[in-house]
Parts: C-alpha cells; sequence; structure tokens
C-alpha cells in the first residue's frame, strides 16, 4: 500500500470512528445524557450547508456558528484543489475511498468517451444548479434563516436516520450505485458527484499537473489503465482534466518508473519519494486548516446538547425549509 492509500485508508477509519460515536451521541442525548461532545468532523457530510456557510463567511466574515467543522473541511478541499489537484477526493473522501476499493474489485468495463462526457454532465448539471440557488438566488438574510433553522441544526442526524431505517427506494439506488461501480471504474466520482465537480473546476489553478514524455512513452497505456478516473492519459501531453484526482497512480505504473514518461514537477522524474511529498502535502494543508480552526474556536459548534436534544426529539417533523 503506498503512502496516498496509507493516507486514504487512515481517514476512512477516523470517518467510521466518527460515525460509531455519532451514532452513539445521539443515543445519549436521547437518553437525556448532555455530558458527551458531539464529534465535530460529520459536518462534512453536509457540504450544501457549507457552501452557504461559505457565501456568507466571504459576504460577511461571520464564520458559521452552527456547523463550523463542515465550513473548514468545505475550505481545506478548496486549498487543497487549488494547491495539489483534487487530491481532496483521493487522499481524504471515505465515498472516494469506498468507490476505489469496489472498482477494484470489479470489472472496469471502459466506457465509449462520448458517453462519458454525456454521463459527466450529470454532476455539472447538478452543480449548477446548487451554484445557481446559492449564489444568484439565495442573499445572506436567507443563509442565515437557513443555518439557523431547526433542520440545518440537526442536519447530520437526518443523514444518520437515513441510513439507519432507509427506505426500499433509498437502498434500491445506493445498491445501483454500488452495482456501477463495480463494473465501471468509480462510477459516482467520475459522473454524479456535483462536489467532485466543483472541485475538479478549482484544481485547474493547481500547479501540479501530470505531464507526458511523448518522447519516453511507449504507448502501453498503463497509465490509463492505473487511472481511477479513467483519463487517456497517453493521448495528452499534459493533463487539464477535471476528473484528475490528484492521485498520480499513474506514474507508479511499472513502465512509468522504468520510462520516466510522466511527470508532476518540472524536472521532477516523480518516483515514489517526490510522490509522497505530494501526499504529505496534501495531508497537512487539511490537517492544518483543522488545525487553525479548533485552536481559534472554529471547529465546535455553539449548539448546545440541550437543544440539539431538543430538536432530535421531532426530528421526524422537520421539513427541508
Amino acid at each position: 500500500m503506498n503512502l496516498r492509500k496509507s493516507i486514504q485508508f487512515i481517514f476512512f477509519i477516523y470517518t467510521l470512528v466518527m460515525g460509531i460515536w455519532f451514532y452513539i451521541y445521539v443515543q445519549q442525548l436521547k437518553q437525556g445524557n448532555y455530558n458527551i461532545t458531539k464529534p465535530a468532523s460529520v459536518e462534512g457530510f453536509l457540504p450544501i450547508s457549507a457552501f452557504m456557510s461559505l457565501k456568507k463567511f466571504l459576504l460577511t466574515g461571520n464564520y458559521d456558528l452552527i456547523h463550523p467543522a463542515g465550513l473548514t473541511i468545505f475550505i481545506a478541499a478548496i486549498l487543497m484543489s487549488i494547491i495539489v489537484k483534487k487530491s481532496f477526493c483521493s487522499h481524504i473522501c471515505p465515498i472516494g475511498f469506498l468507490s476505489e476499493i469496489i472498482s477494484s474489485a470489479g470489472f472496469k468495463i471502459k466506457i465509449n468517451r462520448w458517453i462519458a462526457y454525456a454521463l459527466s454532465s450529470l454532476k455539472y448539471l447538478l452543480l449548477l444548479f446548487f451554484l445557481n440557488v446559492i449564489i444568484f438566488q439565495m442573499d445572506v438574510e436567507q443563509i442565515s434563516l437557513f443555518q439557523e433553522s431547526p433542520y440545518n441544526i440537526v442536519a447530520e442526524a437526518k443523514m444518520l436516520y437515513f441510513f439507519l431505517d432507509m427506505s426500499l427506494t433509498g437502498s434500491i439506488i445506493i445498491a445501483f450505485l454500488i452495482v456501477l461501480t463495480y463494473f465501471f471504474k468509480n462510477f459516482w466520482c467520475r459522473f454524479l458527484c456535483p462536489y467532485g465537480a466543483l472541485l475538479g473546476i478549482i484544481s485547474f489553478f493547481s500547479p501540479f499537473k501530470i505531464k507526458r514524455e511523448s518522447d519516453r512513452c511507449i504507448n502501453c497505456k498503463q497509465c490509463q489503465g492505473s487511472c481511477p478516473a479513467d483519463i487517456d492519459i497517453y493521448n495528452k501531453k499534459t493533463i487539464f482534466a477535471p476528473n484528475c484526482i490528484g492521485c498520480r497512480d499513474c506514474t507508479l505504473s511499472p513502465t512509468a518508473l522504468k520510462q520516466h514518461c510522466l511527470k508532476a514537477i518540472k524536472n521532477d522524474k516523480l518516483d515514489k519519494k517526490h510522490k509522497n511529498k505530494l501526499s504529505l502535502l496534501a495531508a497537512s494543508i487539511f490537517l492544518l486548516c483543522f488545525a487553525v480552526a479548533y485552536i481559534t474556536g472554529n471547529w465546535h459548534s455553539q449548539v448546545t446538547n440541550e437543544e440539539y436534544a431538543y430538536f432530535l426529539n421531532i426530528i421526524h417533523k422537520l421539513a427541508h425549509p
């Protein structure tokens, strides 16, 4: 297991632990025990709320008091994309980790590139929908009303109950996505995730882009075979594709290591040592954002356990504002 996958695995285990902790937290609150701390990291599963909070923060300078960790994780993902490509997807995201695991055990049926382009448009359409609503339709006052709504306060608990008491429709959809991922490499990440679509666009600003030395390339296509996004690396000189998640697995394919035909840094052969440095940089950016938020008091929610417990008791009556 290389460093990138080790980091990914560690964050996945961390996410599982936080999920179990959050389940215990909810159960303790329902039993009247308020002497327990909510694991703030679960707010990372609320990217739409975080997007709203980011707009308000940029316009007013006011950090989200309801889900500050969610906003912090969202900012970290953006910074990672600007500096080290879409490395949040390849190093931190637990969905990306599961997607890669399922795909590695699957058939990896290649999708025709024109069909792939058409399917990719789905995540950009979803992204455009959220961008339109949040950026153009919602003003700061409306965002504040949403942030302070009972629905948003316990949004992560709503998500927990979705998985604990999943409907037949929800089960079928998730099972269908798993099957699609088994047959077609990283189906959700490549074609449906609007979060990844946004980070992919932002990643165009990253100075780290895979470059192919055409005079050293022997057209073995191992680079594409190792690419989680199934990018036609062997046909390009520089990878500008928004689907590139910055994993740099292509550079560790046997032929790439032998031929030194792929690189991400000028005058660098991108051996394992240099690749590890980029993975460490990606993880460091994320951890630095966490540290700054924690030290400045912008990690834990200002919602009290008593208030959270009150809304938990009526959670099934809470509708989206």
